[in-house]
């Protein structure tokens, strides 16, 4: 598959293309996890996949988090992720003795191995009374004698949330918050792993695909035999639908041929070649798949390129043709723009396009700063 067909078939499964989503919680749910690294730029990666006419500003965005319809934790890698409730748990059991294992070294760097358990119960019962910030939950580990700052602070946080004591609460005031696990996230039975592990693979090619078994683990956290066998079982249990697509490559047989039905109208990227997207530097058509991610490299460009912030990623048709970067205050916000080539007339009314799209989620006017072309 050359790499023009693998970028139209990624932007279609991973609705930057094609058939939308309605609310950020369908996205969710459909994605199973989504990386959230970043607060505001990720509620944007949830909002630009939403027609124009429905889309939601980062208010309604917040407020389905604050709402619990969308929730925030860390699981399947040792960072933040979007999840939908009735996801949450199973993520959770699937992954947290991964996540552990990663964490161990730091756990032990910052001298909090050996009570993760009794600050674990501490946030426990500080949480029993109803969310907390992260501050209010120092101020409790401290009068439980355990007095933590910073790093540790944040690791003893996170294993709380692996255990699965808590999870993202509503925001207070401008402070996110925990609150207790069993509060926001559905009871239901324990999975089998094996379960598990194939329903996350076609969860992950409905939304992702083309993908292979190296990409698949990458972005799952999951080894490479792991990541094997689940797509296999994934097949097996859905008849074929979830197939190998050549030697590397799996698919979803109905997302593909929706893919087929749009590239029979318009050929090529999904039709829109110059079509330009402001992508979040840790968005899932960037993060859902394992470096070095060729198909978003500029032609001719022979080492990979590193989308990570403070400079997001601004495509066209798909690849990376500069950087972005938002910079927002209470009142105004603005956006740099750092090019790597001269951009079509197309290109550019498609890019001052979105940025206005940013500027009606932010609901604040946004200030346009665009440097000169720069070689990257």
């Amino acid at each position: 598959m050359d790499a023009a067909e693998l970028r139209s078939r990624r932007l279609l499964a991973q609705r930057l293309r094609g058939p939308v989503a309605t609310t950020p919680a369908e996205l969710v749910r459909r994605a199973v996890a989504v990386q959230s690294q970043e607060y505001l730029p990720a509620q944007w990666g949830l909002a630009q996949r939403i027609p124009a006419a429905q889309r939601p500003d980062a208010a309604a965005v917040a407020a389905a988090i604050d709402d619990g319809q969308i929730l925030r934790t860390h699981v399947l890698r040792p960072t933040w992720h979007f999840v939908a409730p009735e996801d949450a748990r199973w993520l959770l059991e699937l992954s947290a003795e991964r996540v552990h294992r990663v964490n161990r070294t730091y756990y032990r760097r910052t001298g909090i191995e050996e009570v993760l358990v009794a600050g674990s119960d501490a946030i426990a019962r500080a949480t029993a009374d109803g969310p907390c910030t992260r501050a209010e939950l120092a101020a409790a580990l401290d009068a439980a004698g355990l007095p933590l700052t910073g790093t540790a602070l944040a690791l003893l946080i996170m294993y709380a949330e692996l255990e699965r004591v808590v999870i993202s609460g509503p925001s207070a005031g401008k402070q996110r918050t925990y609150a207790a696990f069993d509060e926001r996230v559905p009871a239901a039975p324990a999975r089998h792993r094996d379960e598990a592990l194939a329903d996350l693979a076609e969860r992950y090619l409905v939304s992702r695909g083309p993908a292979s078994a190296r990409d698949f683990a990458a972005w799952s956290g999951f080894t490479l035999g792991d990541a094997r066998t689940a797509l296999a079982s994934a097949a097996e249990r859905t008849a074929g639908r979830v197939e190998a697509l050549d030697d590397e490559l799996w698919h979803d047989a109905s997302v593909s041929a929706l893919w087929h039905e749009a590239s029979d109208i318009e050929p090529c990227d999904a039709g829109d070649p110059e079509r330009v997207d402001l992508l979040q530097a840790y968005d899932e058509y960037i993060m859902g798949y394992a470096a070095p991610r060729a198909y978003l490299q500029p032609p001719g460009r022979g080492t990979p390129v590193i989308p990570e912030f403070p400079l997001h990623a601004m495509m066209a048709g798909g690849v990376m043709a500069g950087r972005w970067a938002p910079t927002v205050r209470p009142a105004s916000a603005s956006v740099r723009i750092v090019p790597w080539r001269r951009m079509s007339r197309t290109e550019l009314r498609s890019r001052d396009a979105v940025v206005a799209e940013v500027e009606a989620f932010l609901g604040v006017p946004v200030t346009v700063d665009v440097e000169p072309v720069s070689r990257v």
